[in-house]
């Protein structure tokens, strides 16, 4: 069938429509046919091939689907923009809706972030606000109105992404509840906001003790509530705290603090509470950075002016 379609690529528009009903046709359209057509033909075309989904799935890759979104009349874009914004055709779709101009862009940007699905909103965040290699660049009234509403999203990673995003270029958007963001469900919205919160609250650091602390509270924000802490408290200070988790029976805790005393905190008390620790690697970390051969003096490991010949 593909070799009959190739063969008559100028048969009259509703005679390539009878293409239509086969994958294969569908793709001759919009590979050899669609690029030759112009106008309102073109924009009746593409709009037939939007009614084939499946062809669109991010799951194929398809190049030739770019095409159809570059066909497509202003009004068909904008009424298909929340679904076109997930499919294999995304980059397109966003590329078109720039060359209408900022207000189609930030309209289309909206119902997609509110209609959309979950996969379309994570590429309409990334592409138009979150990626630093964008092309796309929005004025920072449209940038905050589109962060108002991805801050809301029902997603963890849609709501993740623009929190970083927030916490960088918004930041009052997200720390005037900057509480509830490091108890988010997203590690990445904890992150990035603990690091803004630090530096805009002096209750900072005290919450995230209290965090630390709660042993009700999920692993993975006490763990991220430490590393707030190793970034805002001198070593001498964290060493008591370390040494109490490298010994916590929560695996993922103790190794958090492991590798905090490892990277950043190295001091002789959390070194030697490592080689008790109930976790095979953070016992492997203290005994690391003890070895009186290759260990850390700053961890109480090899000794400044120990005589070399023990050290062989």
């Amino acid at each position: 069938m593909e070799t009959c379609y190739r063969k008559t690529p100028d048969l009259p528009l509703p005679e390539l429509l009878d293409a239509l009903a086969a994958p294969a046709g569908r793709r001759w359209l919009r590979r050899t046919v669609l690029p030759r057509l112009a106008g309102r033909e073109a924009a009746f075309l593409a709009a037939a091939l939007l009614a084939y989904r499946d062809d669109f799935s991010p799951m194929r890759r398809d190049p030739s689907t770019w095409v159809v979104v570059d066909r497509l009349d202003r009004d068909t874009l904008a009424a298909n923009v929340d679904w076109l914004a997930g499919s294999n055709a995304a980059l397109a779709v966003w590329e078109r809706a720039a060359t209408e101009g900022i207000p189609f862009l930030v309209s289309a940007a909206l119902r997609v972030l509110r209609r959309g699905t979950p996969l379309a909103r994570e590429v309409a965040v990334t592409l138009l606000l979150a990626d630093p290699t964008r092309e796309l660049r929005l004025p920072p009234g449209a940038e905050r109105a589109l962060l108002r509403v991805a801050l809301a999203d029902p997603d963890e990673v849609v709501r993740g992404l623009a929190a970083e995003v927030a916490a960088q270029r918004a930041p009052d958007l997200v720390l005037a509840d900057w509480r509830w963001w490091v108890r988010a469900p997203s590690q990445r919205a904890r992150r990035a906001v603990w690091q803004r919160a630090l530096r805009h609250d002096p209750e900072a650091r005290d919450v995230a003790l209290a965090l630390l602390a709660d042993e009700a509270q999920p692993v993975a924000v006490r763990c991220d509530a430490l590393r707030a802490l190793a970034r805002s408290t001198p070593t001498a200070e964290l060493a008591p705290i370390l040494a109490l988790l490298v010994q916590h029976p929560e695996r993922e805790l103790a190794e958090t603090a492991a590798e905090l005393l490892w990277s950043e905190h190295r001091h002789p008390l959390p070194a030697h509470a490592a080689l008790a620790s109930p976790h095979p690697a953070v016992r492997e970390v203290g005994a690391r950075l003890l070895d009186p051969r290759r260990g850390s003096p700053a961890a109480g490991g090899a000794r400044p002016g120990m005589p070399t010949l023990f050290l062989r």
